[in-house]
């Protein structure tokens, strides 16, 4: 069992708008002191000034969109969605006002209203790169994969210098299983952006896939010296450490990805194959039994550990894995049971020596 994890989106900044309209009296006042409060960090602040300006305005769109943003900003999604759906009330041609509702929306995990918002966004400024991005990183999350790399292309397009977005495009290619494609597009975000971690992670993600594991190995080195806290880029190095032979390096970076992430069955596992590979067996089972109790419902881990137990002369309990294994998966004794026969049948030899 070979795992790999493919490091998440790279979503467009949320938008606030700066320029407002000049207004005349106390809305004015309000206002400004509204975007000053908000602009020193302080949305909660803002908001009451947003409120005065309103008070003496009701009509007054740009206190409406900016304290949208203040709700936004404090985590208040509900309320932003009210405040933009009446900017766009008050002026249904506000691209930034879709846009902003499409990202309080996808916080409230309503992709369909914010995939509409976006949608329209791009249709009042289609040269507007934030939307495009949203937009496809909601199709890139419904496995729209072409629809995710037509709209990445497009803000590719329309900032050609932003690594993000050829990382993006790279992550539709290589859902789509274009590799080579999305090798290219990693290597133009890291030419523009040498220090982001992500594109060379899912590089290396891409290496792997295609069996160049001298690259994956050198990706995922580079992402563990710029993020050395990185559980799944030691766990993949080990991955790739591992299908080079070099079984004892692959132990020591699953190792260390148990350290940062001890929760997860997979490190313990695969640690425990390699050890089953350089002959140490008590290692070996204390590995599986680990990952047997992360993820229970794993038949095949059984199996390993009872071949490890084979090793160990604890026929008995080997057996007793074996049957719990095939009872939970009985497809799998064709599979593994090989396996478990060349184990015993290495064991008689020796015995025999």
């Amino acid at each position: 069992m070979v795992k790999r994890r493919q490091i998440g989106w790279l979503a467009a900044l949320f938008f606030l708008r700066a320029a407002i309209s000049a207004w005349s009296g106390q809305a004015e006042e309000a206002l400004n002191e509204g975007l000053k409060l908000h602009e020193a960090g302080k949305p909660k602040e803002a908001v009451r000034q947003y409120d005065r300006a309103l008070k003496a305005n009701p009509k007054l769109a740009e206190a409406y969109f900016n304290r949208g943003n203040a709700h936004y900003d404090l985590g208040q999604n509900e309320q932003a969605v009210k405040d933009y759906s009446e900017v766009i009330r008050l002026t249904p041609k506000d691209a930034e006002a879709y846009y902003n509702r499409g990202n309080a929306y996808r916080r409230l995990k309503k992709d369909h209203l914010a995939l509409k918002d976006y949608t329209t966004a791009i249709k009042l400024n289609p040269e507007d790169a934030k939307a495009y991005v949203n937009r496809g990183s909601i199709h890139f999350d419904a496995r729209r994969y072409e629809s995710a790399v037509e709209d990445h292309t497009e803000a590719i397009r329309l900032n050609p210098k932003d690594a993000d977005h050829y990382y993006n495009r790279g992550n539709g290619l290589l859902a789509l299983d274009k590799k080579e494609q999305a090798i290219e597009d990693y290597n133009q975000a890291i030419h523009l952006d040498p220090k982001l971690a992500e594109a060379y992670y899912n590089r290396g993600i891409a290496h792997a896939d295609s069996d160049q594991n001298e690259k994956a190995l050198e990706d995922f080195t580079k992402v563990l010296s710029l993020n050395p806290n990185s559980a799944d880029a030691f766990y993949n190095r080990g991955l790739a450490t591992a299908k080079l032979g070099k079984d004892e390096a692959a132990i020591e970076d699953y190792g260390e990805a148990i350290r940062l992430n001890p929760k997860d069955p997979e490190a313990p596992y695969n640690r425990g194959l390699a050890y089953l590979r350089v002959e140490k067996y008590d290692y070996a089972a204390r590995d599986f039994s680990e990952a047997i109790r992360i993820q229970p419902r794993n038949a095949a881990v059984y199996v390993y550990r009872g071949i490890s137990r084979l090793y160990q002369g604890k026929d008995k309990e080997a057996e007793a894995d074996f049957q719990k294994a095939y009872q939970m998966e009985p497809g799998l004794k064709k599979k593994l049971q090989p396996m478990v026969e060349e184990a015993r049948a290495k064991i008689k030899q020796k015995a025999k020596e």
